[in-house]
């Protein structure tokens, strides 16, 4: 399990009363599916990615307004070159460290393959 993961969730539930997890390691459950072997939440053992999929009970398209404040909370926290999903589901949004990509529009999908750090910059 990336420690990045770990962390994403922990400032998720900071900004969220609740907050539901549809996918990290695919490697555990050897499922393989959407990206297959390739995915961050299987490649290199796994667990390099998570998706968000409820925020406060409500579901997320990567451009309803959870996804938008929790991307909004991340994106100063998080290393340079975090992949961030559902580009195509939301309209533009100005981001620093995040690296947006096209995913589809039922989830809100964090990756750390390109990430460029060990750990979030949380403060202490």
């Amino acid at each position: 399990m990336d420690y990045r993961v770990l962390q994403t969730i922990e400032v998720a539930l900071a900004n969220f009363n609740t907050v539901s997890v549809s996918d990290i390691n695919r490697r555990c459950t050897g499922q393989i599916e959407g990206a297959g072997s390739a995915s961050s939440h299987y490649a290199n053992g796994g667990g390099h990615a998570v998706d968000f999929y409820l925020l406060n009970g409500r579901p997320l398209t990567g451009g309803d307004p959870g996804s938008l404040k929790l991307i909004r909370a991340l994106d100063p926290v998080m290393p340079p070159n975090t992949d961030l999903g559902q580009v195509g589901c939301r309209g533009s949004v100005a981001v620093t460290n995040f690296l947006p990509f096209d995913d589809t529009c039922d989830h809100l999908h964090i990756d750390f393959r390109q990430a460029q750090g060990t750990t979030l910059k949380l403060s202490t």
